[in-house]
């Protein structure tokens, strides 16, 4: 079995992993390289690809492999690489004479007590190319499966960059032990890993395969006194010519890899008809929204928030669904990214607040409902310097109090906010509206991070909710996200809760308030209520 892979994962912990082994499982083009500049390890792949043996490699500078011309740009990628990888593109020379083009990850890791660099060249997109070819000449059946470690970043961020790369060396050994002798598997980067299996018998035979892999990421990981759990959620692709391109075939797979994720991880979906039609039918969807928004189809649903220890409503989540032209309520995760990309977000944003802040005051007039109420705000609302002043202005109106409004951001948007963004969330935090992180345990922060940002509440994402009932580690995160978060004197939101068994668990640890389906979907504001627990 061919092995390929963009970007190795280096420890920086003191003791770290042996070099060798991180370059042997990703094999196919790896280099390292010590702090005096010199090879200390050239994988054999590489010496193919290049020409050389290994004597000619080891121990000479990589310097003189690399042309004039691009020396500046790896230099200035090696000393950028710490603490995040680098990624250079530069020409190295063959044997022969003739230069190659290269792409390489360059990742510093500390190991047998020196400073080394681990490089990577991606060869799965070159293969993929090379098997549509064939397809032209022999037929058959090419697939292309996208896979990506569900949860990764927060084991990664909680037990730390060694223990994530113990997972990531025995994910690929896990999946070879998947793969017939002649699939190739490459490592993309990060957690994610695609597998080129050529002259499949049928789609089914690639589901097979799926299968396969997506059961072999239930089996736990144990590190050192540690057992956990991290699966894998697949995305699969199929030709059967060669009338797609490479990226075609990967783009599509990987529409499958965020259908799969969306529709709960731990699971495989096929690029089939349907996802072509919707992904093909983007101009049309936008002209749907475009005429939805104009209409006043911008409906706004509310969730109740819970508070634990009373067990009462505490506060509610403003929800954004659009009704299509059938009358159906379409969900958020099928038209946000195309109003962002449309300019029609904002659009949608505004609506929601005023929704919001209209309702939360009938519900404090008439004293049926929460005192409270969150509303998600992109990035691109919270830079405009005019938001903090109109959301003022907008509660003044209807004589809500500021604390009666939240504003959630999510984690992706909080950590690439820009400063004029950051300084709308301090000044409407001064004005007395409350500020929440939403979705915190999806990205790559940490509550120690968070510190530097005016929060008042964390909203727990539901994949850690997910597993509290049969993973020990999640109820382990769980805990300590609790414990730190009380410290900085922030309240702790779990979102997504299913079951009583999770309901009961976060009682347990000290979570102070919840939402999901154990108490109520979401609901038009007239039928908002809660199940009695």
């Amino acid at each position: 079995m061919d092995t390929a892979g963009e970007g190795a994962s280096g420890s920086r912990s003191p003791a770290g992993p042996d070099y060798r082994s991180i370059a042997d499982a990703f094999s196919d083009m790896t280099t390292v390289v010590d702090g005096a500049g010199r090879f200390r390890f050239v994988s054999p792949a590489s010496r193919r690809l290049f020409g050389w043996a290994q004597a000619d490699l080891e121990g000479r500078p990589e310097a003189e492999f690399i042309h004039p011309e691009d020396s500046d740009s790896v230099g200035v990628a090696r000393m950028a690489q710490d603490p995040e990888p680098a990624v250079v593109a530069y020409r190295f020379l063959c044997r022969d004479g003739s230069y190659r083009w290269v792409k390489a990850t360059m990742n510093a890791i500390t190991a047998q007590g020196s400073a080394l660099t681990v490089g990577n060249r991606a060869l799965a997109m070159d293969r993929l190319g090379h098997g549509l070819q064939r397809l032209g000449r022999r037929g058959g059946l090419l697939c292309l499966l996208y896979l990506d470690l569900d949860r990764f970043k927060i084991v990664n961020d909680t037990l730390g960059h060694s223990v994530g790369d113990a997972v990531l060396l025995t994910t690929a050994e896990r999946l070879t032990h998947q793969l017939r002798p002649a699939d190739t598997l490459a490592r993309m980067g990060g957690d994610e890993f695609v597998v080129l299996a050529e002259d499949m018998a049928d789609p089914a035979a690639a589901l097979e395969l799926a299968a396969r892999i997506v059961e072999a990421g239930r089996e736990p990981f144990r590190v050192d006194d540690m057992e956990f759990v991290c699966t894998l959620s697949v995305g699969i692709a199929c030709a059967g010519d060669d009338q797609r391109s490479a990226l075609d075939l990967l783009r599509e797979a990987d529409i499958a890899l965020y259908r799969a994720k969306d529709r709960g991880r731990d699971r495989f979906e096929l690029f089939d008809g349907a996802t072509r039609t919707g992904s093909d039918g983007r101009p049309a969807m936008e002209r749907m929204l475009q005429r939805a928004v104009h209409e006043g189809r911008v409906v706004t649903e509310y969730q109740p928030v819970i508070d634990l220890r009373s067990k009462a409503m505490a506060g509610a989540e403003a929800l954004v669904r659009i009704r299509d032209g059938d009358d159906a309520l379409l969900h958020p995760s099928s038209f946000l990214d195309l109003a962002a990309e449309s300019g029609l977000l904002t659009t949608i944003d505004d609506r929601v607040l005023a929704d919001a802040v209209t309702q939360v005051a009938a519900w404090r007039r008439g004293g049926t409902g929460p005192d409270e109420v969150s509303v998600n705000i992109t990035a691109r609302r919270l830079a405009s310097a005019v938001f903090c002043p109109s959301v003022m202005d907008l509660l003044d109106n209807h004589g809500v109090p500021p604390h009666s409004l939240q504003i959630e951001v999510t984690e992706r948007v909080l950590l690439g906010a820009s400063n004029s963004a950051l300084t709308t969330l301090h000044n409407l935090k001064a004005g007395g509206v409350q500020i929440g992180l939403d979705d915190f345990g999806t990205g790559s922060s940490s509550l120690a991070y968070m510190r530097q940002f005016p929060l008042d509440f964390i909203k727990i994402d539901k994949s850690i909710i997910d597993d509290l009932e049969t993973a020990p580690l999640a109820r382990a995160m769980m805990s300590a996200i609790v414990s730190f978060g009380h410290a900085l004197e922030l309240t702790l939101v779990a979102e997504g809760v299913e079951t009583d068994s999770q309901l009961d668990i976060l009682c347990d640890l000290g979570c102070d308030r919840a939402q999901g389906f154990v108490f109520s979907a979401s609901s038009p504001p007239d039928q908002l209520s809660i199940s009695a627990r």
